[in-house]
């Protein structure tokens, strides 16, 4: 591995470098030693098994590099170290090669071109999203405050005490806390890994990733109590039906949901135009929830400076 000679080169470039020499001497060896390559493919299988939502960090990228890396279907089926079953197997995979080669050959061929294809659309996405300027303002705007206290007491209140709740946008766990505080099994998600770092000190489970993607993602019924707050203020209404449509799903009999969102109008001048068009009024909330089969009531909150009241909606 090249040694760092360059006193000018910034650290940046520097890691890149040597990021590049360790992938490229790592592929080298995957291609000379094929065991090598099929165990990597057996901890990537158990870890994708495994893993819980978010734990490995951004997802796009990582899945595409996944399904590039286990998309490969290896014929060199491990012969064991027994002594005659290893020479048993030895010449039941020499006759046999000929004919799994062929077959997967042709089978590894189409997938890496599906791959290549998924890569493509990925580019061709991102650049539509440029272009149209989706999330440009972002960067202009802070992110929504995270609910007090007394928001997060409301909230607890409001979920039933037995069974597991998610929580996203988590941001630092004050929504988490009170519910974990009581012994009961929560979760809170955010897109922001640096926002989660002192509840996760606190000993809150929270975990970096999209709170819509987990949510999504949930096994149907797994869940007594899903709490929104903080990223659906920057939600529209097409998006906010297809989450609900996922809140009911992962949510069991008797299940609750909670929305915790300020009222636009009641946003200053500039949250008004950099906003425009993102996040609904409490009511607008109840109203959806109602025609998502949840009996819904207002509970209004008060010493907080942005959330009024919580919108909480019972399944059956």
């Amino acid at each position: 591995m090249t040694e760092p000679t360059a006193p000018s080169e910034d650290a940046a470039a520097y890691i890149a470098r040597v990021r590049a020499e360790i992938e490229a001497d790592a592929e080298r060896r995957r291609r000379q030693e094929p065991e090598i390559q099929r165990r990597e493919r057996e901890i990537e299988r158990a870890w994708i098994d495994v893993a819980p939502p978010g734990a490995a960090g951004e997802q796009g990228e990582l899945l595409l590099d996944r399904a590039d890396r286990l998309s490969m279907i290896d014929v060199d089926a491990p012969l064991g170290v027994k002594p005659g079953v290893r020479q048993v197997k030895g010449t039941i995979r020499r006759a046999v090669y000929w004919y799994l080669r062929y077959v997967t050959d042709q089978v590894n061929a189409l997938t890496n071109v599906l791959v290549r294809l998924v890569r493509r659309m990925d580019e061709r996405l991102g650049a539509v999203e440029a272009a149209v300027g989706t999330g440009s303002l972002d960067s202009l705007i802070d992110p929504v405050a995270e609910a007090g206290p007394t928001v997060a007491d409301a909230v607890a209140e409001a979920v039933p005490a037995a069974g597991t709740v998610f929580v996203g946008a988590a941001r630092s766990g004050v929504l988490v806390a009170p519910i974990h505080a009581r012994g009961q099994a929560v979760h809170g998600v955010d897109r922001d890994p640096v926002s989660i770092l002192p509840g996760v000190r606190d000993g809150l489970d929270l975990r970096s990733g999209d709170p819509v993607e987990q949510l999504a993602s949930s096994e149907p019924g797994s869940l007594i109590g899903v709490v929104l707050a903080g990223f659906v203020e920057d939600l529209g209404p097409t998006a906010v039906s297809s989450l609900l449509g996922d809140v009911r799903r992962a949510l069991a009999d008797g299940g609750v949901a909670v929305v915790v969102t300020g009222d636009p109008a009641d946003r200053n001048a500039v949250e008004r135009d950099l906003r425009a068009g993102r996040g609904l009024a409490p009511a607008t909330w109840a109203h959806l929830l109602e025609r998502a089969g949840f009996d819904v009531e207002i509970t209004p909150v008060d010493n907080d400076p942005r959330i009024g009241s919580i919108v909480v909606g019972r399944l059956g």
